[in-house]
């Protein structure tokens, strides 16, 4: 487990601003890839608004959770909540640090989720959580891996909390017309993004380069990802996330939001 949180010195007011400036650059760049990720965000948010409506201080773990623009369109939506951004990425988690430097609801953890003791890091194993999200992160797990975490997941929420997770989960071997569909607006959204002047995913960490502030976290990206920062994991389904949810634990388990192939899927403790 890697228990650390950022190696940036504090955090200047020209610091955070320039951390906003990446962090919304961010958020357009991979709107470029997902048509509805506002809707997707929102939906989320709303989700665990309902969740927590009668808990006086929420706390939400961010899992792979970037630079927190997650977290904070969830913080946004529940009044007095705390969440916890956990990422294995150093440079999206300086970005974040930086953030966190000017809003004390954000924490930072820098774990690897396919390390089997993240949760034992000293932000998360403070459990238990009212909510865990996250967003376009968690198919890049290996899939025995995906299975260890949501298991791992489900002992960190209190009873009745809530897991919602955003991202593409493929059709069906048997559904090629409507993954063909899928694949084809992709493409189309990735055109139209690009061509209203959205960063691309180089050109947006080209930017994180020109940063001295960021050297150092993105010599050690390079370091904590290896290979693996140029090697896709297998694809999985919604049926294979549907099962993986229930064989943990979760007790009532499904799709709340679906654009697609692109889905929020839960699973209540």
């Amino acid at each position: 487990m890697t228990d650390t949180t950022t190696t940036t010195p504090t955090a200047t007011p020209d610091d955070t601003a320039r951390a906003r400036d990446l962090a919304t650059r961010w958020d357009a760049q991979q709107t470029a890839y997902i048509r509805h990720r506002a809707e997707r965000f929102a939906t989320i948010a709303r989700v665990v608004a309902a969740v927590c409506a009668d808990t006086s201080a929420p706390r939400i773990l961010d899992l792979a959770g970037g630079t927190g623009s997650l977290a904070e369109a969830v913080l946004a939506a529940v009044p007095g909540a705390t969440a916890v951004v956990a990422d294995k990425d150093p440079a999206l988690l300086a970005i974040a640090a930086d953030l966190a430097a000017a809003d004390p609801r954000l924490v930072i953890a820098e774990v690897d989720l396919a390390d089997p003791h993240w949760a034992e890091h000293p932000a998360i194993a403070d459990a238990p959580f009212d909510a865990v999200v996250s967003s376009t992160a968690l198919h890049w797990l290996q899939p025995g891996t995906l299975v260890d975490v949501l298991r791992r997941t489900a002992d960190l929420l209190h009873p009745g909390g809530i897991l919602l997770n955003g991202d593409h989960l493929s059709y069906q071997r048997d559904e090629s017309t409507m993954a063909a569909i899928a694949a084809d607006d992709d493409a189309a959204t990735q055109r139209e993004g690009f061509a209203s002047g959205a960063d691309t995913w180089d050109a947006w960490w080209a930017a994180v380069a020109e940063t001295p502030r960021y050297a150092e976290a993105l010599a050690r990206r390079d370091t904590v990802w290896g290979a693996e920062l140029h090697e896709a994991p297998p694809k999985v389904t919604l049926g294979f996330h549907v099962e993986s949810l229930r064989s943990a634990g979760f007790a009532e388990v499904g799709t709340v939001w679906q654009y697609l192939d692109d889905r929020v899927v839960y699973g209540v403790r």
